[in-house]
């Protein structure tokens, strides 16, 4: 269960707006640290779930999204800490992805599935490591440009990147492949005293209907309340909890990003 929604949920946060992993300086400060109460059904303050920003070196930034039960849901076995995490470097006027990994539990073993951009080759490479087994490639597939992982695609809407949020206009955005190509379609709402509503549609490999998630978006692009529905439980919903954390300006250390919108078909 805990891999299907915090998959759900990791997606959500990706808006306009767990064996140690490898974190090339783990010890840096946060340049943004964003914490999440996740709710489910009837019951409140299910896990919490930290999205922070870190800067390694001079134009390179680790972006790490990790989460953890609380309460009675400790209990239950499926409920392991999982984490997501992008290397990342600032070139070409966007944060380009160079590895972005997932780890979690999946029937009993702890899975680390790593995404390796190569853009000297222009390929994209999936591997996957199931306990303390070798890594082992997957899947190897031409690199199309641009192309986002969810953790990337966060910040870089965030440096506007993706172009202007106008209310009424939608949004394709490629995404990491499965290794088909995949997109997610974004529908840009009206403002309301939540903030801008958002709704989200992407299609899991092999489903047969896309899921839809709705967010609301603060000014500074980032989401307040987000929410979807998980068959048998009801809604999932997350609230963020310090929004005096949100860093308004030089969230990377840079000036706004030059140039045409990426990766976006309106």
């Amino acid at each position: 269960m805990i891999r299907a929604l915090g998959l759900h949920w990791i997606i959500v946060f990706l808006m306009l707006g767990l064996a140690p992993l490898s974190a090339p300086a783990a010890a840096a400060p946060a340049r943004e640290s964003l914490e999440y109460q996740i709710s489910l059904g009837p019951w409140d303050d299910v896990a919490r779930v930290h999205l922070t920003l870190t800067e390694t070196a001079p134009g390179r930034y680790l972006a790490e999204f990790a989460g953890a039960a609380q309460g009675m849901w400790k209990l239950l076995s499926r409920w392991l800490p999982e984490r997501y995490q992008t290397e990342m470097v600032y070139q070409d006027g966007r944060l380009k992805p160079l590895v972005y990994r997932e780890e979690f539990i999946n029937k009993g073993q702890h899975v680390v599935k790593e995404y390796r951009f190569d853009y000297e080759r222009q390929r994209l490479t999936f591997w996957r490591q199931a306990d303390d087994g070798q890594k082992v490639k997957k899947w190897e597939v031409p690199l199309k440009e641009p192309v986002y992982d969810l953790l990337s695609l966060f910040y870089n809407v965030r440096l506007g990147v993706l172009g202007p949020l106008p209310g009424g206009s939608s949004l394709r955005v490629a995404v990491l492949p499965a290794p088909e190509p995949r997109e997610m379609v974004f529908r840009i709402g009206e403002n309301t005293s939540q903030g801008r509503k958002v709704m989200l549609n992407f299609r899991q490999p092999e489903a047969a209907t896309a899921d839809q998630y709705y967010i609301y978006l603060n000014g500074d692009r980032v989401p307040t309340l987000a929410w979807t529905r998980v068959t048998f439980f009801g809604k999932l919903t997350g609230q963020l909890l310090n929004p005096g954390g949100v860093k308004k300006e030089g969230l990377v250390a840079l000036p706004p990003a030059p140039g045409p919108v990426l990766g976006v078909r309106r």
